[in-house]
């Protein structure tokens, strides 16, 4: 569970920041740290079991560091950081002890609904650190204890953004999740495993010698421990009495038994209170004498932990006062599992008086997790009740949810505000099911419960997540009766509910209309999440209706707006990128669209509603297409169809083999084509949504997948009829970029049937209609048999009109990177060293774009664009955008 209250736990935390304390007896690893420090290696990975030095080699190197100005940040990562959300906050923390607290941006608004989500606080901290011209070597300690994929996927993300003046060092017992080829391949990973990190010949002497062992026994620990450093340790104590030094003489087996062996040896040798104390405390994980005082039972915690600390039992400080410590793992290991083998009664009180404890004293998490330990689940459920919705409100949702579910329901049930917050994390966790069954218990422990603006906003949430756009109506029919008894941003909450289901059933002018109620209630509150939904459902309207640019125009105001509102990177910021990607794909402005892809998919993918989803993927995976990325294409689709599965969201899965089913065609796989068209075809789904239309659907459904597939396989002709139907209801309806779609798939149905005046005319009204509103792939992603129709076209002349022709005229696939001219080595190398914001910006430069254009076009600061183009120039070796840009395209990465 995360922790609440900052200051009342910074005594504790403040040690995870920090590296722990040198031992008294320390061995210096020079020939380690000479070697990663003159290393050009972004990334070192030092992967070793417990006891081989990997804290001690990490602090040897920060100091070496800091001896010459890098600025360092240290990490000792907790079982809790796996939630992206206490993960990044843990992060966000450590980086500013070292850099200062960034620029706070407004507060957001009341509800954990418009609370920035996690993904956007680690998108803010990867921005931060490629922007920073400071130096920094961050240090990550113990991160064999993440299994988090989305924490993986962070730290990934990170790498790959790191700029070549920054450098991680991370330090794990097992393999990290990380796919670390193409670093390996550059030169820009060093990996140290057990073997460099055991101690040599000499380094065993000078540490054994320090501690009065005698030759023979160095001699004979070398050779029996090959070097560990923690058994070496644990063997210059169990030598110190005469008992030990004997039964050394003949040790023998694997170096995990020597380690059991000299831990028994230790444990056995030790007075009967000491014993008792080394046993019971190790179970605290981290303890202070006061905590211990009160756990174990005893007074005398300080003057134990003096002694066990002067004797050298692997007891490391770690926080700087030295309050608080926590055994070596390979100590503490042994220690638990000796306690195991005791009485569990005495165990659970134990872990009781030591929840009291903490709890007593502010550091909540930990009393968290020591009253489910005691199994006084009521203990739990109180203090958890207490910050929980805080927890919600910081990113926290995973971890909120993880805690929430291991209480029993009775216990959540009788607390209404943890109920309230178990509902939020549920649908924030995309646990639906959980979600409904908390507002179930709400509704009937609660009468009141559905007349508040908080429960009100869950249920219209959770209705438009689960895709149940005709529930979602009924409700908010019912919802606009009670209108005065919502506070301003509820109304607003309404008003765009109930305008998202007028556009799906394509009644423009009333959603118009709530879209303006909506606006009146939440402007002068400056509610920016429901401004920013009311922005982006007033662009689909014009989307619909073919007026491009009036989007566009519209979104880019909006996006400002939540830049300007601190909320870039927020659920406002990312609903708004969606939907002005896909005004970009449309205007094929490929590089624009790829950039906001790249920046907001992640999050997205975490609090998107079903329409953002699909639209966001299926622009993901055409740009990979159309780049000839086509395993990444495939990658993409993949994922919406689990992510679908996963939340129980059929239309994402459906929408996952529609789109497959156009990628197969594009690749001339007709078989796989009609497979995949019949998955996505299922009619109990798309009839469940009545007459409802979702917008992410509008120009790519069941019927245009169905024509497309019919056109590719020579069967227009017979198609055209059905063809045209569906083409003069879209125009009926007002639906003028479905209706676009439909008429170049007519026009090439008539090209089929041999009714080529028909199909010329029909192609040249399509490209008229798509050029007066710039659009351009509406058409150019339809053009099945378009070529021939491109070369007859008797519109020419008009620059856009050329332009889309030359779209319409392109091979359904377009040649891979590695169809391209091979570039250097030494360019490919360098290139590689490149963040993707880089990329992305060179990208830009390429196609010709001035530092004000580039800034405009990423919604960044010129001066922004400049600090990267300078590090771009350091990197590839040149002196101006236009020679990186050059090196950047030979090297395939542009």
């Amino acid at each position: 569970m995360p922790y609440s209250n900052e200051s009342s736990t910074a005594g504790l935390r403040r040690g995870r920041f920090l590296p722990p304390r040198a031992p008294a007896v320390m061995v210096e690893r020079a020939r380690l740290v000479s070697q990663i420090d003159e290393s050009d290696a972004r990334l070192t990975l030092i992967c070793a079991p417990a006891g081989f030095g990997k804290s001690t080699l990490m602090q040897q190197l920060r100091r070496r560091f800091e001896a010459r100005g890098v600025v360092t940040i240290w990490l000792a990562v907790e079982p809790a950081d796996n939630d992206l959300g206490r993960f990044v906050q843990s992060l966000a923390t450590a980086i500013e002890g070292s850099l200062g607290r960034p620029t706070q941006g407004p507060i957001p608004g009341p509800y954990a609904i418009s609370a920035k989500p996690s993904q956007g606080k680690a998108a803010e901290l990867i921005e931060r650190l490629s922007l920073s011209e400071v130096p920094v070597t961050m240090f990550l300690d113990d991160l064999e204890l993440i299994v988090d994929p989305d924490v993986w996927a962070f730290v990934q993300r990170l790498l790959a953004n790191l700029d070549t003046n920054h450098r991680i060092v991370l330090a794990s017992r097992v393999g990290p999740s990380l796919a670390l080829g193409r670093m390996r391949a550059h030169g820009q990973l060093l990996e140290l495993d057990h073997g460099e990190l055991r101690f040599t010949s000499e380094e065993t002497e000078t540490f054994l010698a320090r501690q009065n062992v005698g030759a023979p026994v160095i001699r004979a620990l070398q050779q029996h421990t090959e070097g560990w450093p923690a058994v070496l340790q644990l063997a210059a104590v169990a030598v110190s009495g005469k008992r030990g030094a004997d039964a050394l003489r003949s040790i023998s087996g694997t170096n995990d038994g020597i380690a059991e062996y000299l831990a028994q040896e230790i444990l056995d040798s030790r007075s009967a209170p000491q014993r008792d104390f080394l046993l019971r405390s190790a179970s605290l994980g981290q303890f202070c004498a006061e905590l211990c005082d009160a756990a174990l039972e005893r007074s005398d915690s300080h003057e134990m932990i003096e002694q066990i600390t002067r004797d050298n039992l692997l007891l490391v400080p770690i926080d700087a006062e030295e309050r608080w410590y926590r055994y070596h793992p390979v100590l503490a290991d042994f220690l638990r599992a000796r306690l195991a083998h005791g009485t569990r009664e005495d165990l659970i009180r134990l872990h009781r008086r030591a929840a009291t404890w903490t709890a007593a004293h502010g550091f909540t998490s930990e009393a968290f997790t020591h009253s489910l330990a005691a199994n006084d689940q009521a203990l739990a459920a109180d203090l958890l009740e207490a910050s929980a919705m805080d927890d919600l409100h910081s990113g926290r949702v995973t971890d909120t949810a993880r805690a929430i579910a291991m209480l029993s329901d009775t216990e959540v049930y009788r607390r209404p505000k943890l109920l309230r917050a178990a509902a939020f994390a549920a649908i924030f966790a995309h646990r639906y099911d959980a979600a409904r069954r908390y507002m179930d218990i709400i509704r009937q422990v609660d009468d009141r419960a559905m007349k508040d603006d908080e429960t009100v906003a869950m249920q219209l949430m959770l209705l438009g997540w689960t895709d149940s756009i005709p529930d979602l109506l009924g409700a908010v029919d019912v919802l606009r009766a009670k209108a005065n008894r919502f506070g301003q941003f509820t109304a607003g909450l309404v008003a765009n509910a109930r305008a998202f289901c007028h556009i799906a059933l394509g009644e423009y002018v009333e959603a118009e209309r709530d879209l303006t109620e909506a606006r009146q209630a939440c402007e002068p509150i400056d509610a920016l999440y429901v401004l920013s939904y009311s922005a982006c459902f007033a662009a689909a309207i014009e989307l619909n209706v073919g007026q491009l640019a009036v989007a566009r125009a519209a979104l880019e105001t909006a996006f400002n707006r939540t830049i300007d509102g601190g909320q870039r990177y927020g659920s406002a910021g990312a609903v708004v990128a969606t939907y002005l990607a896909e005004c970009l794909y449309e205007a094929n402005e490929l590089d624009a669209c790829q950039t906001l892809v790249d920046d907001y998919l992640p999050i997205v993918i975490q609090t998107g509603m079903p329409d953002h989803l699909i639209a966001l993927h299926r622009i993901a995976a055409r740009l990979d297409f159309l780049r000839g990325h086509t395993d990444a294409g495939h990658a993409v689709l993949v994922r919406l169809g689990e992510i679908g599965a996963r939340r129980g969201l059929r239309r994402l899965v459906a929408a996952a083999w529609l789109e497959r089913s156009y990628a197969s065609l594009r690749s001339n796989d007709l078989e796989s084509a009609r497979r995949s068209l019949a998955n996505g075809s299922n009619m109990t789904l798309w009839k469940s949504f009545g007459a409802f239309h979702p917008h992410a659907n509008e120009i790519d459904d069941v019927e245009i997948a169905n024509f497309r597939l019919r056109l590719a396989t020579g069967e227009g002709g017979q198609a055209l009829p059905d063809i045209r139907t569906e083409r003069q209801a879209a125009e009926t309806a007002g639906r003028r970029r479905r209706a676009l779609r439909l008429l170049l798939l007519e026009a090439q149905a008539l090209e089929t049937a041999g009714y080529y005046q028909d199909a010329d005319a029909a192609f040249d009204r399509a490209l008229v209609r798509a050029t007066e509103n710039g659009m351009v792939r509406v058409l150019a992603d339809e053009s099945w048999i378009a070529s021939s129709l491109a070369v007859r076209s008797t519109v020419v002349g008009e620059p856009h009109v050329v332009g889309l022709l030359r779209e319409l005229g392109q091979p359904p696939v377009l040649p891979t990177v590695s169809e391209r001219r091979d570039a250097s080595s030494a360019q490919a190398n360098m290139a590689s060293r490149l963040t993707t914001r880089e990329v992305q910006i060179l990208r830009l430069v390429w196609k010709g774009n001035s530092n004000k254009a580039i800034a405009r076009v990423l919604f960044l600061s010129e001066n922004t664009v400049e600090t990267h183009l300078r590090r771009v120039y350091d990197k590839l070796g040149t002196r101006n955008r236009t020679q990186a840009a050059a090196v950047a395209h030979e090297a395939g990465v542009i």
